[in-house]
């Protein structure tokens, strides 16, 4: 308390000491009670902002259960949906070179992803390797392609189970630039794809396109795609 307060207080009869202690008392209390309420309302908005962060987390890692969670399109750069698909040669994972050409009379599924920074993109290829037989119902054959080397691939394909989908190196970017892949919402690195979805039909033509920010994508959601592209097609 000021020496000027101490003074006042001197000359204040009883009552008027005790009315002035219980002011300065509760203007105390009222101060407290401030920095209570300021403290809390820290905490709380602190914990909103935690939940909406681990609820993006979840997001960007489960599978689209949706067809919001994706976004269909109807071009990539200078392609777009009913174009011839330009044709490549890549070296495989397992060693072999594969040309979509080899492919001409079957659907073939270009799976763009970012590989092996992104788990969510193991996950997706490890799927699909699990669902071939749905697949391969469709008439339609998967073939995944990322920019990582051979040798980085390989423990990964082995833990996820990968046996039969190939999974092409793009080293030079080339294919990814002719397909238009390399500058989609979809994408965390810009010398990456994302995660995109092309498929060619069997006159090798571009019968869909979708881009997923969401990541993994819920394979029956996949397979319908593919299903009512091809009938659309018909």
């Amino acid at each position: 308390m000021a020496q000027a307060d101490l003074n006042n207080v001197k000359i204040l009869s009883k009552k008027e000491r005790i009315k002035f202690f219980r002011e300065q008392q509760a203007k105390e209390h009222q101060s407290q009670q401030r920095k209570g309420l300021l403290g809390k309302t820290i905490i709380v908005i602190a914990a909103i902002a935690t939940i909406v962060f681990l609820g993006y987390l979840v997001l960007s890692s489960s599978p689209s259960s949706q067809n919001g969670g994706s976004s269909n399109m109807t071009s990539l750069g200078n392609l777009k949906l009913g174009d011839q698909a330009p044709d490549f040669t890549l070296p495989a994972t397992n060693g072999p070179t594969v040309s979509l050409s080899q492919y001409k009379g079957r659907n073939v599924l270009l799976y763009f992803n970012e590989g092996v920074m992104c788990q969510p993109c193991w996950k997706q290829i490890g799927t699909m390797q699990k669902n071939i037989d749905g697949f391969r119902q469709l008439d339609t054959e998967v073939v995944t392609i990322s920019v990582d080397s051979p040798s980085t691939w390989e423990p990964i394909l082995k833990a996820e189970g990968v046996t039969t989908v190939p999974v092409l190196v793009d080293l030079d970017r080339e294919v990814s630039k002719a397909y238009g892949v390399l500058n989609l919402p979809s994408q965390m690195h810009s010398d990456r794809p994302g995660h995109t979805f092309v498929l060619v039909d069997k006159d090798s033509k571009i019968a869909w396109i979708a881009d997923y920010p969401t990541m993994r994508v819920a394979e029956q959601e996949i397979l319908n795609s593919i299903k009512q592209s091809l009938e659309k097609n018909l």
